[in-house]
């Protein structure tokens, strides 16, 4: 790989994890840092650089990738979401879609990996259905109420834009375009302005269906499910099981739970650095090399975004 410029707009906890997976790529990067606050004022440094990763809170992305989009030739990773607010959307037809890239990093992550490895062992059939619940009670710490994800103006859609993003990109990425959406979102805790929980339902183009439920106000609890025709996946925070076969009796002849044909054993925090780590290599790669990103991979970045406020295509 070639020497890059790396210039990150936002410096906390998370550009500090995605320097660590950029540190352990065998290659030489110069990491440039900008203003630590929201400053538009790009120095030269910054505008000359190969990369910029755009990690500053979710309502400043628009102005950064305002700004670029005009002046900037180089390739761009943004965090999710890439807006928060409806009004925004038309970023996504001024940005240069072979150069920026979006950090949906659950694309990216060994739930992909042990679906496709279950469906090449096992006659799953379609994939029908995601459920996913996902909660921490984060509102209820104190430096929950003085952080931006507590605040209506800087996080509109609270948890949903925040937490569920993930998971509703993941079920576009695994059922495609979405034709209906069903949101509701309430503020359960109130130790902030932003609501802090949400329940989301998808109808997907090929009738398939999502539901999504995310909460920073109740306990820990980490669950997704993937229904298919005959059989049934399931990762309950420490492990990913297969269920198979769908024509499975008891001695009555009743239909009982089939049996685990495979299993793998993978935390929550490993499965989400994992992840972000392929994610971050990706990306990497792609742009050490010069090369464009899949527009498919962008146009389902505007898909999520329009389902995570609440909207679909026209």
């Amino acid at each position: 790989m070639a020497f890059l410029d790396i210039c990150f707009i936002g410096n906390g906890s998370h550009a500090n994890r995605i320097k660590k997976i950029i540190s352990n790529i065998e290659s030489n990067f110069n990491f440039i840092e900008h203003d630590r606050k929201v400053n538009l004022e790009l120095q030269p440094d910054v505008l000359n650089s190969d990369i910029i990763f755009i990690t500053s809170p979710n309502h400043t992305h628009i102005d950064y990738l305002r700004k670029l989009s005009k002046i900037y030739q180089g390739y761009v990773y943004c965090e999710k979401p890439p807006v928060n607010k409806f009004e925004d959307l038309e970023i996504f037809d001024l940005i240069n879609s072979s150069k920026i890239f979006f950090g949906f990093n659950y694309r990216y992550s060994e739930i992909q990996e042990f679906i496709h490895q279950t469906k090449d062992k096992y006659d799953l059939g379609e994939l029908i259905n995601i459920n996913i619940h996902m909660s921490y009670p984060f509102s209820i710490k104190e430096n929950y109420q003085h952080s931006w994800k507590s605040d209506i103006n800087k996080s509109p859609s609270g948890g949903i834009e925040n937490i569920g993003i993930h998971f509703i990109d993941l079920s576009v990425t695994f059922l495609g375009t979405v034709k209906k959406v069903f949101l509701n979102s309430t503020n359960i805790n109130k130790t902030g302005t932003s609501d802090d929980t949400a329940s989301i339902s998808l109808i997907h183009e090929n009738s398939s269906t999502s539901q999504i439920f995310v909460s920073y106000a109740t306990l820990s609890r980490e669950d997704m499910s993937f229904a298919f025709e005959r059989g049934d996946i399931n990762y309950n925070g420490n492990e990913l099981n297969a269920y198979y076969p769908r024509e499975t009796f008891n001695n009555e002849g009743l239909s009982i739970r089939p049996p685990i044909v495979l299993s793998k054993s993978i935390s929550s925090e490993l499965l989400s650095s994992r992840s972000l780590r392929n994610c971050i290599n990706y990306f990497i790669n792609i742009a050490s090399r010069n090369d464009s990103f899949n527009h498919d991979f962008f146009n389902k970045s505007r898909i999520s975004t329009l389902a995570m406020l609440g909207k679909v295509e026209n």
